[in-house]
């Protein structure tokens, strides 16, 4: 009778478990599809999940989540420290696919903080581990294109837009050899927006256009509400620079009323600024107050924000500095007592050398004498 009972509550357990890890494996995969739809959704289930997770991998999948949520609300400082949270257990996870998320969320949060030396050698140790990969896996096609998508926003932001280009047209590229799912029609949407932005910057206006009209294309496949936004905004900022004054309006009211639910301040913010120029252009003066003082408030926001991160960078960065003071101390401490053992050995070899060698000279001496005795006697 107890077999079948023990059998019963095993399969009962085993049932449960995996029942717990389907659920659990839904809420993360919903978070994740709200990242950018409900960055405060997305943040709240990842936050419960993480209250039971264990799993060193899922618990990096986790905080990326959270901390990709707060890129998608701007909120670098938050972003950062959920950031530093998963960067703490590359060392711990064996998956690849793990420390690859990892290393590309990091770089994007260097990236987005302007601290673009950083996030190149982030982006290098990424290519290092991507080119490793099977270069006729998904996994190697994203990560290759996501790693010169970054590029190409670090080096359009340095004023770079033509290399900025090149690295663009590789996202591209190897983005197309992977599915045209939701979440790839958005990295293309991201890819191309970058592009009419690189044009935007070397003045070639209709170019600009032409691509941004293209990433609002894929954004609206899946109808991808704040991607569309930016490139709203996009077409808005081409259509005030050639003076279409009445076209950029309706681009950007169009953009300020998509962008109204994810409270993206940066996107906000250019969108109020091109508002306030557009009306000011058209001498709507009210309008122009009112979006101009807008634009004011997320710049105070955005600037302490700024400062709040750059802050725990340092924290951070002071933290690692500690750490390899500490370690250097300790490995200097070990070969303190190393050198002590090892003087400690070398003395007494040495000594026992002496009285072996003084040992031997007092028994030749004693022979010698012994034979000059017996010589005298015979």
């Amino acid at each position: 009778m107890k077999k079948p009972l023990f059998l019963f509550l095993f399969i009962y357990l085993g049932t449960a478990f995996f029942a717990a890890q389907k659920k659990a494996d839904l809420s993360k995969n919903k978070a994740n599809s709200l990242i950018y739809e409900q960055p405060d959704e997305a943040i709240a289930i990842a936050s419960k999940l993480l209250t039971t997770e264990k799993k060193v991998d899922d618990m990096a999948d986790l905080y990326m989540i959270i901390s990709n949520a707060y890129i998608a609300k701007k909120n670098n400082d938050s972003s950062f420290f959920y950031n530093l949270k998963a960067k703490n257990l590359i060392a711990k996870t064996n998956l690849t696919s793990t420390k690859l998320k990892i290393l590309n969320s990091i770089a994007v949060q260097y990236q987005q903080m302007e601290l673009y030396e950083e996030a190149l050698k982030i982006l290098d140790e990424a290519q290092v581990t991507t080119d490793k990969l099977s270069d006729k896996i998904p996994l190697f096609f994203y990560n290759t294109a996501f790693i010169n998508n970054t590029r190409g926003i670090i080096y359009r932001n340095q004023a770079n837009s033509n290399l900025a280009l090149q690295k663009l047209k590789m996202a591209v590229e190897n983005f197309k050899k992977l599915p045209l799912d939701k979440k790839n029609a958005a990295n293309l949407s991201i890819a191309y927006h970058n592009m009419a932005s690189c044009y935007l910057d070397l003045s070639q206006l209709q170019q600009a256009l032409t691509y941004f009209a293209e990433a609002k294309n894929y954004a609206q496949k899946y109808d991808d509400a704040i991607l569309i936004a930016y490139n709203l905004k996009g077409e808005g900022e081409v259509f005030f620079l050639t003076n279409q004054h009445s076209e950029a309006l309706k681009a950007l009211y169009l953009a300020e009323k998509r962008a109204e639910p994810f409270s993206d301040l940066v996107l906000n913010s250019e969108i109020y600024n091109l508002l306030a120029n557009t009306n000011l252009a058209i001498n709507n003066i009210q309008q122009f107050q009112y979006y101009n003082q807008k634009y004011a408030q997320i710049l105070k926001i955005l600037e302490n924000d700024e400062l709040k991160s750059f802050n725990r960078y340092a924290n951070a960065q002071d933290l690692d500095q500690k750490a390899i003071a500490e370690k250097i101390k300790k490995q200097f401490n070990l070969y303190n007592w190393l050198t002590i053992i090892l003087t400690i050995f070398l003395v007494g070899f040495l000594i026992k050398k002496i009285l072996n060698l003084r040992k031997n000279n007092y028994r030749r001496k004693r022979i010698i004498e012994n034979l000059t005795i017996i010589e005298k006697v015979e």
